[in-house]
C-alpha cells in the first residue's frame, strides 16, 4: 500500500511539474508586450498614393482598448465589403500596409488593428494565441454598430497568427469568407517547435499540457487544432501556404490538411518555393530572411545598437514588401467570388 501511495505521489508531482513548465513556456512566449522591431520601418497610409486612414478604437474582452484604422481609397465611399485584416506576431497591423493598400485600391474598406499587448493597443501582455481570437470577436461586435461598417458584408484575412485567428472565427454569423496566409493548425506544435529552434531543446512532451493550459484560460475550443473547428464550415475559405515555410512548416499547416479534404468550401493552394510571407515575391522573402538574420547576429553582440541602426539604414523596405501579383490576384478573385 505504501508503494502505491509513493508511486501516486510521484505521478502527481510529475504532472504538477509539467503543468508548471507548460505555464512557464506560455509566460515566456506571451507574457510581455510586443512593440515591433525597432530597426524596421513600418509604412503608414501616408506612404501610399490615395490611401486614407481613419483611426478607430474599440473595447476588448479584458476591458482593454484596441486601436487601429479604417483604410480606404481617397474620395471613395461605395465599398464592395468590409475586410478585417489580422496581423501576425512580431509587429502590429502596420507590418501589412502594402497588402491593406492593395485591397483598398480594389474597392474594399479595410479595418486593421493591433492585437492586445501589441504596439498601439492596450494590454500588459499578449496573453496567448487565442487572445487574438477574442480580439477579432470584439472587432466583429464593433463593426455591427459603427455607422461606417454596419451595412457592409464582412470578410476576414490574416497572416500567420492572424491566419490562425481568422480561421477560428470563420463560423461567426456575419463572416462571408476567410483568407488565410500561412495559417498554423496547432498552437502548441508551433510553440514547441519555435522553442526548440531558440533553445535547441525538444519539448514536444509539453503539448498536451499546453493545450490544457489554453483550454483553461480561453475556453474548451482554444485547446483544439484549427482543422477541428474549421472542417465543417459552410463559409468559403482560401488557405495559401508555402511548402518551404520555416515558421509554420507544412506538417503544421491548415492548408492541405487531409481532415479538410472533404469540405468543398475550403480551398488550399500550396506554393513549392514559398516561405512564410507567402504573399511576397520570392526575392522579397529572401531579402527579408537575410535582413532579419543579419540584425539577429548583430544584436547578439554587446554595444551593437549603433551597428544595428546603421545596417537598418541600408535596408530597402519597399523591396521587403514587394507583393507577388499572382498570389494577390488569387486572393482578390476569391474575395470577389465570396460576394457574388
Amino acid at each position: 500500500m505504501l508503494y502505491i501511495w509513493i508511486l501516486a505521489s510521484l505521478l502527481i508531482l510529475a504532472v504538477l511539474f509539467l503543468w508548471i513548465l507548460a505555464f512557464s513556456v506560455e509566460k515566456v512566449a506571451f507574457g510581455a508586450r510586443c512593440e515591433g522591431n525597432e530597426y524596421l520601418s513600418y509604412f503608414t497610409a501616408a506612404d501610399f498614393e490615395n490611401l486614407k486612414a481613419e483611426p478607430i478604437e474599440f473595447q476588448g474582452n479584458r476591458g482593454q482598448t484596441l486601436r487601429g484604422n479604417l483604410y480606404f481609397e481617397a474620395d471613395k465611399s461605395d465599398f464592395k465589403a468590409l475586410l478585417i485584416f489580422c496581423h501576425g506576431m512580431g509587429g502590429g497591423h502596420l507590418s501589412y500596409t502594402t497588402e491593406i493598400d492593395f485591397f483598398a485600391k480594389h474597392g474594399y474598406l479595410v479595418l486593421a488593428y493591433d492585437n492586445t499587448g501589441t504596439m498601439a493597443s492596450d494590454g500588459k501582455a499578449l496573453f496567448g494565441m487565442p487572445q487574438a481570437v477574442s480580439d477579432l470577436k470584439s472587432a466583429l461586435q464593433f463593426v455591427k454598430t459603427d455607422a461606417r461598417t454596419k451595412n457592409l458584408p464582412v470578410l476576414l484575412a490574416g497572416h500567420s497568427w492572424g491566419a490562425y485567428t481568422v480561421c477560428r472565427a470563420a463560423n461567426e454569423p456575419q463572416v462571408q469568407g476567410v483568407l488565410a496566409f500561412s495559417a498554423p493548425n496547432d498552437a502548441p506544435e508551433l510553440l514547441t517547435a519555435q522553442a526548440q529552434v531558440q533553445t535547441g531543446k525538444k519539448i514536444d512532451f509539453l503539448k498536451p499540457f499546453l493545450r490544457l493550459c489554453e483550454s483553461l484560460r480561453f475556453g474548451a475550443s482554444a485547446g483544439k487544432p484549427t482543422v477541428k473547428l474549421l472542417r465543417d464550415t459552410q463559409k468559403p475559405v482560401l488557405l495559401l501556404h508555402g511548402k518551404k515555410d520555416g515558421v509554420v512548416p507544412i506538417s503544421n499547416a491548415v492548408a492541405g490538411n487531409a481532415a479538410l479534404a472533404q469540405n468543398k468550401n475550403i480551398q488550399s493552394v500550396l506554393y513549392p518555393e514559398k516561405q512564410h510571407n507567402v504573399y511576397a515575391t520570392l526575392a522579397a522573402e529572401q531579402y527579408i530572411a537575410e535582413a532579419i538574420g543579419k540584425l539577429g547576429v548583430l544584436a547578439k553582440f554587446k554595444e551593437s545598437a549603433d551597428e544595428c541602426a546603421a545596417y537598418a539604414k541600408t535596408l530597402d523596405f519597399r523591396k521587403m514588401c514587394e507583393e507577388d501579383s499572382e498570389v494577390m490576384q488569387t486572393a482578390l478573385e476569391f474575395f470577389n467570388g465570396c460576394l457574388q
